[in-house]
């Protein structure tokens, strides 16, 4: 089942969490876990939001996920896994493509300096997508509906790196 909706910036969205539907990504976007607590990076200009960002040339999609987790979170991973995939159109001359993953993070390490976060949230719970909507202390790509599908789907399939840890 794929979900089409306007992208933050602009442009159509099509979300997949069907392996089918995959296609080559530029980008990626992951949801990291802490002892099942949602980690949140803290952008120097967009904001609070999920990790993720470009995948460098000769890097695999998941190298990158783990990369970009660590450069602004200092999140270390031990668990990494493909959930969904989305494309927009429109919003550039090419089509954007990220693949989204989940993440189970092992260890916290300082935020690594020079890069473009400045802080990081460990979330008791989900932000609320209703209340993010209009917060302008969250990004734009926490307020369309990539976030709310992604969460959605992470508790309907009852991921175990979401759930808390006994």
């Amino acid at each position: 089942m794929a979900y089409q909706f306007a992208g933050a910036y602009g442009g159509q969205v099509t979300l997949s969490f069907d392996f089918a539907d995959c296609q080559e990504a530029g980008y990626v976007l992951v949801l990291p876990f802490f002892q099942g607590k949602l980690i949140l990076t803290k952008h120097q200009k967009r904001g609070w939001e999920v990790p993720g960002g470009t995948i460098e040339p000769g890097e695999m999609p998941i190298q990158a996920a783990i990369r970009e987790t660590f450069e602004e979170t200092g999140a270390e991973l031990d668990a990494v896994e493909w959930i969904g995939q989305y494309v927009i159109l429109g919003e550039r001359e090419q089509p954007m493509v990220k693949s989204v993953y989940v993440a189970r993070v092992s260890g916290l390490h300082p935020l690594p300096k020079d890069f473009e976060t400045e802080d990081v949230r460990i979330c008791e719970e989900y932000p609320v997508p209703e209340r993010i909507k209009d917060d302008p202390d969250f990004s734009s790509i926490m307020r369309d509906s990539v976030y709310p599908y992604v969460i959605d789907y992470i508790e309907g399939i009852k991921h175990p790196f979401a759930k808390k840890q006994a």
